[in-house]
């Protein structure tokens, strides 16, 4: 018989949930007597919270790839996720994915089975009740920006689901809505947990994305009304270089995010890989920079999207690598003495000339490395991916630098947090619901109250967007015009697929700016063997092969 997520998927989660739960367990005693105790049933709770690390903490084909922003590496690269064309449902990416978030949701499901149980104060219960149930409806969310309607779990399970529907979209959003809402007024202010701004944030997200898919206006004014209350009038104030540096984690703009540090991790090398993931290799241990996995270039459309007054553009890329690559973030060296050893000139509108390379050389007589790599900006898109296959070919994006662990060269040593949601996503949520109901006017006033972060003008004058919203002529030009800003400002964040897709703009973006994309060509990459466009992810082949249930597969896709 087939049993939905059985042997391959369910079992994987209960191997998950019981080496979560099971870890400071070593007395022999049962279940019930372990979660009485508060220490015990915080193992619990902290289990949910990793589950956090299972589902972010590798490369996030799902969230990045396959978009505007990011192309191919080199070589051949990931060309299912990256570029459509070959994508079927027995994809591995799509399938891990597919079982992390379901074995976090069953590790949750387990936690909330035995929230009675803990002899702690009724204040304590209610408020971890209420985070683990925004955690269970957060996992069942990120399903449903994947793959439409899910199979909704909301039982702790300790023997094989033989047959487990799928929901429609409409009570899909339903249920993760009812959820979240129903967290929200139990939960505390405790920063680096689910709180209130976190829930805040989240359903106005929700409520924005069913929006766009079930084409409901009235959700756009929910959207606006819970993003209004996560925003609680708090402005953006943190310039965008402070915002990212490795010694301000946690700081008054970040809302929710995957929590890491050297002392809660296994090894050194059990951290995440955002610091390496997106630009060219920077070659071995040898020379001391850090570890880049190759796998997501930052596009030649992404660094055009930025204007020359855009004090983000170097805060995002290291446009200047010293003699080692963290040497940059050394308060004791002094730069203007240290060896140059990757240069990234650019000057705005036009190629970087020879006149302008000697008269940058003229200025550092002192440091330029024998083996100094410099590769220019190029305003010709196929120039510019001339280099694609060299080392150092293009600058690597910065913000999730972890210098605590530069002197380990590998992909994942970084102990930084991975920033889910910030009040800068906030504002753009809501101007995204203004966009929804055609107020093009109010989405530009909350887009300019980001670009107006402290420092991002490098002349300190007003940041203007490089298309003006407030102008457009109809929603889908205005939905371009905010994507474009968007980019800019969420370089590197999980966020991109999510946002082309519940807007309607995954195809249209990728076939205007994605290089690879375009070469095969947008129509061919996105039409499936059925004949069908494929704009969600697919059900994993052997989770429908395995459910007694009649699991109808996403449009675009049928086994390959």
């Amino acid at each position: 018989m087939r049993k939905i997520i059985s042997s391959l998927f369910i079992v994987l989660f209960l191997v998950s949930c019981s080496d979560y739960l099971n870890e400071d367990n070593k007395s022999g005693i049962t279940n019930e007597e372990f979660y009485k105790t508060e220490v015990g049933f915080t193992t619990m709770v902290t289990a949910s919270y990793n589950s956090l690390r299972t589902v972010y903490g590798g490369t996030p084909w799902l969230q990045c790839a396959g978009t505007d922003m990011y192309q191919r590496e080199r070589g051949t690269g990931n060309k299912a996720i990256m570029e459509y064309e070959q994508l079927y449902a027995t994809d591995s990416y799509v399938k891990t994915f597919y079982q992390n978030v379901y074995s976090a949701i069953q590790v949750t499901n387990m936690a909330l089975k035995y929230i009675d149980l803990p002899t702690v104060t009724e204040a304590k219960r209610t408020t971890w009740k209420a985070e683990l149930t925004f955690l269970r409806a957060f996992y069942h969310f990120i399903l449903v920006e994947q793959f439409g309607g899910i199979c909704i779990s909301k039982e702790a399970t300790t023997a094989p689901r033989m047959d487990m529907p799928r929901s429609s979209l409409a009570d899909s959003y339903a249920f993760i809505i009812s959820e979240m809402e129903a967290a929200l007024p139990n939960l505390g202010t405790e920063l680096a947990k689910v709180n209130k701004t976190v829930a805040n944030h989240y359903l106005a997200k929700v409520y924005l994305t069913r929006g766009w898919d079930l084409k409901q206006s009235a959700d756009f004014d929910k959207a606006k009304t819970y993003a209004t209350a996560a925003i609680a009038g708090k402005g953006i104030t943190i310039p965008f270089e402070t915002l990212w540096s490795p010694t301000n984690e946690n700081n008054d703009e970040v809302i929710f995010a995957v929590q890491y540090d050297a002392k809660s991790i296994a090894s050194t090398t059990s951290g995440n890989n955002q610091q390496s993931l997106f630009g060219p290799y920077l070659g071995g241990s040898e020379l001391k920079h850090k570890y880049m996995s190759t796998v997501l270039y930052p596009s030649w459309n992404l660094h055009v999207f930025y204007g020359e007054n855009d004090a983000r553009y170097d805060a995002t890329f290291m446009t200047t690598i010293y003699d080692q690559y963290f040497h940059y973030y050394d308060a004791t060296k002094d730069k203007s003495k240290m060896l140059i050893r990757a240069y990234y000139p650019r000057v705005w509108g036009r190629d970087y000339t020879d006149a302008d390379l000697t008269a940058w050389k003229a200025a550092h007589p002192t440091q330029i490395a024998s083996n100094i790599k410099y590769y220019p900006f190029k305003y010709d898109e196929v120039a510019y991916r001339a280099a694609y296959e060299l080392d150092f070919c293009t600058p690597v994006i910065k913000k999730f630098d972890s210098p605590a662990t530069s002197a380990i060269f590998d992909q994942n040593c970084s102990t930084r947090d991975i920033v889910l949601a910030r009040r800068a996503e906030t504002y753009f949520l809501y101007a995204e619901a203004c966009i929804g109901l055609n107020d093009f006017a109010n989405a530009e006033v909350n887009v300019q109250k980001v670009l107006d972060r402290p420092g991002n003008a490098k002349d300190g004058n007003k940041l203007a967007p490089n298309l003006s919203i407030a102008a457009a002529g109809s929603q889908s030009d205005a939905l371009n015009a905010y994507l474009i800003e968007s980019a800019k400002e969420f370089a590197g964040e999980y966020l991109r697929w999510p946002e082309l897709r519940r807007t309607g703009k995954l195809k249209e973006f990728c076939g205007k700016y994605n290089y690879d994309i375009k070469k095969v060509g947008v129509d061919v990459a996105f039409k499936g063997l059925d004949g069908q466009d494929k704009i969600y992810r697919p059900i994993p082949q052997d989770a429908i092969d395995l459910n007694e249930a009649e699991i109808v597969q996403n449009p675009g896709y049928v086994a390959k």
